[in-house]
C-alpha cells in the first residue's frame, strides 16, 4: 500500500533528538525548547513563537487569545470545510461565547469564499483563516478589505507557505501551526503559536504553563498542560535543519503531479490566490462527476494506494448541526476531491502509478 503520508526523518536530523535522551532532559524543560523557538521565529520572521503540545490546543489558544485582548469580540467567521480542530477550539471554552458563521467553499481553491459572507463584518467580528491542504488565503488582501475586523490564522496546514512575499500566520493578529506526523515538518505531535505581541505572548506562555506565576506553585488564571516537550524541540529544530531538502522533494512531487495529469478531462487542481504560494503540504485532485469519495476510495484502496476525503462541511458533524450554513460547494468538493499521497519519500515511479489510476478512474466519470 501507498501511503498517504509518512515522516520523513533522516538519522542526521534526530541528533539532537539523541542528546536529549542521553542528557535526560526529555520533558518540558530544556534548551531545544529555546533554540527551537528562536530558529521557528527566525526562519518566519516574526517575533514571538510559543511551542506547544499539538495543532489543536495551538488554536485553542488564538481563541483565549482573541478573548484576551478582544474581549467584545462575538462573531466568527470560518470555513464551511476544514478540519474539525478549527470548530472545537472556538467552542471549548463555551458554546455561547461566540456565534459561529461559516463560509461556503470556492470551487476552484478549496478555501472559503470569502466574496459570498453571511454578515456584514464589523469590529467584533473575526475571521480565523483556515488554508485548506496548504493552499494559502491572501490575508493581507483580506485585511484590507475588512480593516475593522480581526484576523486570525489556523496555519497548521500552511507552514512555509506565502502570501504577498510574506510568511503564511504571520500577517494576522496570531496564528496556531501543527507539527504532526503528517506536516511539512514533523515532531509526531506538536504545535505553536505565531504572534508580534509581547503583552499577548507573555500571556499565553503563562495560559499553556498551568497558569503559574513567577512564584513557583502559584497561580493566578485558569491555565493548562500545553507545553512541548524538549525531546519534541529537538526532533523539530532537526526538521527545520533539513527543511530545504523537503521542500525540494514536495516541490517535485507537486510538479510531477501537474505534469502527469495536466489536460485530463474532468481533473481539476487548487487553484492558488493571486499572490499567495501554496505551501506543498497536501496534493489533490478533483475528479468532476465523482458522486462519492467512498467510491473512489475503494478503488484507489484495490490498487493498494491510500487516499483521503476533503474535508466534510461542518454540518456533518453531529455536535455543530444546529449551525446554519449553505454548503453547496463543500459538499460537491467532499465528493469530488481525492487527497492523493503527497509524503517527501514518494517515489517517481509511485507517482506514474497513482497518476495512472487518477486517469482510469477520471474516464469512468465522463
Amino acid at each position: 500500500m501507498i501511503p498517504i503520508y509518512k515522516p520523513y526523518l533522516p538519522k542526521e536530523s534526530l541528533k539532537y533528538a539523541y542528546d536529549a535522551i542521553e542528557t535526560g532532559w526529555i520533558s518540558s524543560i530544556g534548551e531545544y525548547k529555546n533554540i527551537a523557538s528562536n530558529k521557528l521565529s527566525k526562519i518566519l520572521n516574526v517575533k514571538h513563537c510559543l511551542l506547544l503540545s499539538n495543532g489543536t490546543v495551538a488554536t485553542h489558544l488564538l481563541i483565549k487569545a482573541i478573548k484576551y485582548r478582544y474581549p467584545k469580540a462575538n462573531k466568527v467567521i470560518v470555513p464551511n470545510n476544514v478540519y474539525i480542530a478549527a470548530y472545537n477550539s472556538i467552542l471549548f471554552d463555551g458554546i455561547n461565547d461566540f456565534k459561529i458563521y461559516p463560509v461556503d467553499a470556492n470551487l476552484f481553491t478549496w478555501n472559503a469564499d470569502y466574496s459570498k459572507l453571511p454578515i456584514e463584518p464589523d469590529e467584533n467580528t473575526v475571521f480565523l483563516v483556515v488554508h485548506n491542504l496548504g493552499n494559502i488565503v491572501n490575508v493581507p488582501s483580506l485585511k484590507q478589505k475588512y480593516p475593522k475586523s480581526i484576523f486570525i490564522e489556523d496555519n497548521c496546514e500552511g507552514i512555509f507557505g506565502e502570501y504577498e512575499s510574506k510568511m503564511s500566520g504571520t500577517e494576522s493578529f496570531c496564528s496556531s501551526l501543527s507539527f504532526f506526523g503528517n506536516k511539512n515538518i514533523t515532531t509526531g505531535e506538536g504545535g505553536a503559536i505565531l504572534t508580534n505581541d509581547t503583552d499577548l505572548f507573555k500571556y499565553l506562555s503563562k495560559l499553556q504553563g498551568q497558569g503559574q506565576t513567577e512564584t513557583r506553585f502559584i497561580h493566578d488564571v485558569l491555565g493548562y498542560n500545553y507545553r512541548m516537550t524538549n525531546i519534541h524541540a529537538a526532533i523539530l529544530l532537526g526538521q527545520m535543519d533539513i527543511y530545504e531538502e523537503i521542500k525540494t522533494k514536495k516541490i517535485k512531487i507537486f510538479n510531477m503531479y501537474k505534469e502527469y495529469l495536466k489536460g485530463v478531462d474532468g481533473v481539476y487542481f487548487q487553484m492558488e490566490e493571486i499572490g499567495c504560494s501554496h505551501s506543498l503540504w497536501m496534493f489533490g485532485v478533483r475528479i468532476e462527476g465523482n458522486k462519492s469519495y467512498m467510491n473512489a476510495k475503494n478503488i484507489f484502496e484495490s490498487a493498494g494506494i491510500e487516499t483521503r476525503p476533503m474535508f466534510y462541511p461542518i454540518t456533518r458533524h453531529k455536535h455543530l448541526q444546529h449551525i446554519e450554513c449553505i454548503d453547496t460547494n463543500a459538499i460537491k468538493l467532499n465528493n469530488e476531491c481525492i487527497i492523493l499521497p503527497s509524503y517527501p519519500e514518494l517515489k517517481d515511479i509511485e507517482i506514474e502509478y497513482i497518476c495512472d489510476i487518477v486517469k482510469r478512474y477520471s474516464k469512468e466519470m465522463l
